[in-house]
């Protein structure tokens, strides 16, 4: 899916949004699109990136650096052996590790993130395949914030509360979905081997010899 037929996707939401919201001006739909792809990505975790990370010796934290979009929360740290570590993320763009390590090693950080700037970023810097596949759930979302906003032309409290269930029903199968990696008949979706346990040995994370099974 190429950027180009992500923003006939987008040009399409609007286009179906003017329709039902006749007198909606276009700085309100592009706010009510960022308000709305904001609450998508805070709820589904739909939109993740792997950063790595270079850990070293006595170096508890570390900036996370995106290519695009704003960090929410951290998913996981790995090694290079797919084990997860003890990393915490109490500052937003921050990781942290509980104890220190003593030598160098790679990491891989799992983070989700969101949109930025509603106004400056548009069309929204978000994966191209988030409106093909996702496009009813976002345009429901955009209808039911505008429908509900009192003295606009549009204002329609029982259209927007219906398009507002619907948009959180859709963010539900989105969560559900990213938690199966997209997959079907599938159990929720872990890191590869992140069913193991790990310990600290010389600053080299060592895999627990009674390994844990991974708990929902």
């Amino acid at each position: 899916m190429s950027k180009k037929e992500c923003d006939l996707y987008l040009t399409k939401i609007l286009g179906e949004s003017n329709v039902y919201l006749s007198g909606a001006s276009d700085a309100q739909l592009r706010v009510q699109l960022f308000d709305t792809l904001d609450e998508f990505f805070d709820y589904s975790n739909a939109w993740q990136e792997l950063l790595p990370v270079t850990v070293v010796a006595n170096t508890l934290d570390y900036p996370l650096v995106t290519t695009s979009g704003r960090i929410l929360r951290l998913l996981g740290v790995y090694d290079q052996n797919k084990v997860p570590q003890q990393g915490t993320m109490p500052e937003i763009g921050t990781l942290h590790f509980l104890y220190p390590y003593s030598n160098t090693q790679s990491m891989t950080a799992i983070v989700v993130k969101t949109v930025t700037d509603p106004i400056k970023c548009f069309p929204p810097h978000i994966p191209d395949w988030i409106l093909p596949v996702h496009g009813r759930t976002i345009l429901a979302g955009i209808l039911g914030g505008m429908m509900l906003q009192p003295g606009t032309s549009y204002f329609n409290p029982t259209l927007g509360n219906f398009q507002l269930r619907k948009f959180r029903d859709g963010m539900s199968k989105a969560r559900n979905a990213t938690m199966k990696a997209n997959t079907v008949g599938t159990q929720t979706w872990v890191f590869p081997q992140s069913y193991r346990v790990s310990s600290q040995k010389g600053g080299v994370s060592t895999f627990n010899v009674y390994p844990t099974p991974r708990t929902q």
